[in-house]
C-alpha cells in the first residue's frame, strides 16, 4: 500500500485522482478535499494498493 497526498487546484486534484483508477490501481481509502489555509489549493489523501500487491492477493 502507498499513502499519497495530492495537492493542487480542486479541478486538478479531482482529475489527477481519477488517473490511478484508470491505470488499474485499487483505492483503499480516499479523503475529501481539504482547503489549504490562505490558498486556492486543496489537498486530498489517498491510500492505493499497487498492481503487484493486488496480483499477489488473488
Amino acid at each position: 500500500m502507498v499513502k499519497v497526498r495530492i495537492e493542487g487546484l480542486p479541478e486538478e486534484v479531482e482529475k489527477f485522482t481519477e488517473q490511478p483508477k484508470k491505470d488499474g490501481y485499487e483505492f483503499l481509502q480516499k479523503s475529501e478535499n481539504y482547503p489549504n489555509k490562505k490558498s486556492v489549493y486543496v489537498r486530498k489523501y489517498v491510500d492505493i494498493r499497487l498492481k503487484e500487491q493486488s496480483n499477489l492477493n488473488t
